[in-house]
C-alpha cells in the first residue's frame, strides 16, 4: 500500500480528521491532503510527526 493510502487508512480507522491530523502531527492541512493524495512524498522529519500523531512506527507507515 502506497504510503499516503496508509497514511489515510490509519487517519480514518482512528477516527480523526484531516485538520485534527495536521494538528496533532504540527504539519500543515494542505501537506496531509497532498500526501493522503500521492502528490507528494513526506520527507523523514514529517513522516515522524505523522507516525507519533496517529501512535504508530515509521516502518508500519512504510509498510515495512
Amino acid at each position: 500500500m502506497e504510503i499516503g493510502k496508509k497514511i489515510r487508512y490509519l487517519r480514518k480507522e482512528k477516527g480523526i480528521y484531516q485538520y485534527q491530523l495536521a494538528k496533532a502531527s504540527n504539519v500543515s492541512e494542505l501537506t496531509i491532503i497532498r500526501i493522503e493524495n500521492n502528490q507528494v512524498q513526506p520527507n523523514p522529519a514529517t513522516l515522524i510527526c505523522i507516525a507519533d500523531a496517529l501512535g504508530v512506527s515509521v516502518e508500519e507507515l512504510r509498510g515495512e
